[in-house]
């Protein structure tokens, strides 16, 4: 670090640091000037002793005592002395406390050359220390002898460098001899995510890091007995405006931007005496967290906005070619191993780690963006909308002029839709897990790994078993449900289920409203599926689907609740859209009949649930139901009534008739309703708002059907 050797320290009396250096094996030399005949006695004695050891250079450090001429002309240019004021200003040997006498708001720390003038001779580097309105003189003697303690070994290292220049009363630093010295290693460490972190201050300091810390982080190591530098001494200035300003200072920032492959940077770093950092280490504020704890303010959740952090972050990804910059606890072990095994991190990992960062960054100022866009337009004193961007009463809220979406990959897929395409699935950051199975991005309870397509139809299940009620089965086949029921128990409802189409059943996801225990575990095991979703699996449950080795259980508690209202994002020809959920309850008591026949309780019961199946098919979709269980379905047909035949064929003559027949838009004809009326279907649920409605509705009383209508679609592209 100083680039020589200690070869002696001498005292003029025995003292610690006498002792101190003797047990460390450093020579030593006490010259007490009571033991000489006079000064000048005193003085060669002195100079004689370092002469003696091969001193090249003389550093004062509390050494209370003037040197004479025959040091100083020894010597002469090579005797450093570090003071507590900023020279000439308070020189003596009381400069703290005349500092504070004075009023000043201002001291600090001088390293110069001595020369015969008391506390004179070219000044080498200064650097200032504020004095607070609250400092006595220990906290402002703290603080100075902190900066002391940093300065003080730059300097004599530049000394023996050859890097100090004296050109009259100046001392020039070279910019080439300081650049060849040996570059300190230093870590910058402070996160609000402790876990790991004893493991990895060991770490580094094992392998000689000087670890540079903030508040609780450096009290964090320190109690793992860790030696730690607070960023209170590298800057000379404590945190201020409750912990919001820290690390935001040039001492700091510039060691962490200086590219240590330009010479100019380098010696700017040397001209500042301001050392470089090799490792930042931070992670942020949780903010996402804060702002999901239920009640907290806003004022309260501004304070969670990391602002130290995330300009930390971003300047060291900057400069990752000279900086590593680590923001995941999970990447500890990896970067310890590479300083370990390679002396210092590769080009590959720190590119790696500055991408990870700067998503880091990306992600955090995203959910800040959108947690306080929706909670400052929300405020009282929050500008008015536009004419322009008002919705209508009764519409949808107008969407985001800026849509910011930062997605984290939780699983790589062996492929996507096709073999031949890549894939993998991504989840929103700080999404809920009411939001569906993949929110959270768990893995499997057990079974190989999850395909694209299983993922959609495990998605498209779950959704449709959120909108049922009690004990409740769906079975989905390439996104479109083939069975569903209520029932009064799980086993009932599996089995109705299924024989709404067991054809299409096989190899098709899942989805079971209630826990699965063994009963229900059996009958599961009668037919081949992909994926079964239910919000929980009792442990003999679990052993006996453990016999189907390639099934993946999911566990999805939201199967439970009620759905909310999310974001649906797809892309769309180099666009992307954007849409509210379809989560909007229906009421059914505000379905208008609009044919001579009301519908009965029970056909009504059947219209409620088809509608609700309705909205998870695709379009055109037609559903028919017949005692609480879907009969026939037919989905993504480009005319209507082919759908309308596929479902009929689907259902076949005997469970078509007495059914009830949702369609999730109007009916541009009354075909489609005559081919399902036909086939025995007696009631009909639509949106209405045909140009032809008339003619549909005559339709229907002249089959003697009953129809309501909803004046709500729900198309399903």
């Amino acid at each position: 670090m100083l680039g020589g050797t200690v070869v002696l320290v001498l005292a003029d009396r025995t003292c610690p640091a006498i002792e101190a250096a003797r047990a460390a094996g450093i020579p030593t030399a006490v010259a007490v000037p009571t033991d000489h005949a006079d000064r000048d006695a005193w003085d060669r004695a002195v100079r004689d002793a370092l002469v003696g050891a091969g001193a090249d250079v003389v550093v004062l450090a509390g050494f209370m005592r003037v040197l004479g001429p025959p040091v100083l002309e020894r010597f002469a240019g090579r005797i450093l002395n570090v003071h507590p004021s900023l020279l000439p200003a308070f020189p003596g040997r009381d400069a703290i406390r005349d500092a504070l006498a004075a009023g000043v708001r201002t001291t600090g720390v001088t390293v110069h050359l001595v020369d015969a003038t008391l506390d004179g001779g070219p000044i080498v580097f200064q650097e200032a220390v504020p004095i607070l309105s609250e400092d006595d003189h220990g906290a402002l003697a703290e603080r100075i002898h902190a900066v002391e303690h940093r300065l003080l070994p730059r300097v004599v290292a530049l000394a023996l460098a050859g890097a100090l220049r004296v050109e009259g009363p100046r001392v020039e630093v070279d910019a080439d001899a300081a650049a060849r010295l040996p570059r300190p290693r230093r870590a910058l460490v402070s996160v609000s995510d402790k876990s790991g972190l004893d493991v990895l201050g060991q770490g580094l300091a094992d392998l000689g890091f000087e670890l540079v810390s903030t508040g609780g982080t450096a009290r964090a190591l320190r109690s793992a007995d860790l030696a730690v530098t607070d960023v209170a001494a590298v800057t000379g200035v404590p945190e201020m405006l409750d912990g919001r300003v820290k690390t935001l200072h040039p001492r700091i920032a510039g060691g962490i931007l200086a590219d240590w492959r330009n010479a100019d940077h380098r010696a700017q770093l040397a001209a500042a005496a301001i050392e470089p950092f090799e490792l930042i280490v931070v992670n942020l504020y949780r903010f996402a967290e804060a702002a999901a704890k239920p009640g907290i303010g806003l004022d309260e959740l501004i304070e969670e906005i990391d602002i130290g952090g995330p300009t930390l972050v971003r300047a060291a990804a900057k400069n990752h070619g000279s900086v590593g910059i680590v923001t995941d606890p999970a990447s500890y072990s990896r970067v310890l191993t590479e300083l370990r095994d390679r002396g210092a991190l590769s080009d590959e990992t720190r590119r790696g780690l500055a991408l990870a960062a700067f998503r880091l960054t990306a992600a955090y100022d995203a959910a800040i963006a959108e947690e306080l866009g929706r909670r400052l337009m929300a405020s009282p004193n929050a500008p008015a909308a536009s004419a322009a961007s008002e919705a209508p009463s009764g519409a949808p809220e107008p969407m985001p002029e800026r849509l910011d979406m930062e997605l984290e990959r939780a699983a790589s897929l062996r492929y996507g839709e096709n073999p031949h395409q890549a894939a993998a699935l991504y989840r929103w950051r700080g999404s809920s897990p009411a939001s569906g199975p993949f929110a959270d991005g768990a893995a499997p309870l057990q079974g190989k790994e999850l395909s694209y397509n299983n993922i959609l139809d495990a998605s498209a299940a779950a959704a449709l078993c959120r909108d049922l009620r009690g004990a409740a089965a769906v079975i989905v086949k390439h996104g479109n449900p083939c069975g569903a029921a209520e029932a009064t128990d799980l086993p009932e409802a599996w089995r109705r289920a299924l024989a709404g189409d067991p054809i299409s059943a096989f190899g098709g996801v899942a989805a079971i409203r209630g826990t699965v225990d063994a009963a229900m575990a059996e009958l599961l095991t009668g037919l081949f599926l992909e994926v079964v979703v239910a919000p929980a699996f009792d442990d003999a449950a679990r052993a006996i689907l453990a016999v189907k080795a390639n099934l993946r259980l999911l566990q999805d508690a939201s199967i439970l609740t009620a759905p909310a209202v999310t974001l649906e994002v797809r892309s769309a020809g180099g666009g992307v859209l954007a849409t509210q959920s379809d989560t909007r309850p229906d009421d059914p008591s505000a379905w208008r009949t609009v044919t001579a026949r009301a519908p009965t309780a029970g056909e009504l019961r059947d219209l409620d649930l088809a509608w609700r199946i309705c909205r998870r098919v695709s379009s055109n979709a037609i559903v028919l139901v017949r005692d609480g269980s879907l009969v026939g379905v037919g989905a993504g047909q480009m005319s209507r009534v082919d759908s309308a035949r596929l479902a009929v064929s689907k259902a076949g003559p005997d469970r078509a008739r007495g059914a009830a027949c949702a369609s999730d838009a109007f009916y541009p004809f009354p075909d489609g309703l005559e081919v399902c009326a036909e086939a025995g279907v007696t009631a009909f649920v639509q949106p209405g708002g045909s140009q032809r409605d008339a003619e549909v509705i005559a339709a229907a009383d002249r089959l003697g059907a009953a129809m309501v209508l909803t004046g709500v679609r729900h198309f399903r592209h």
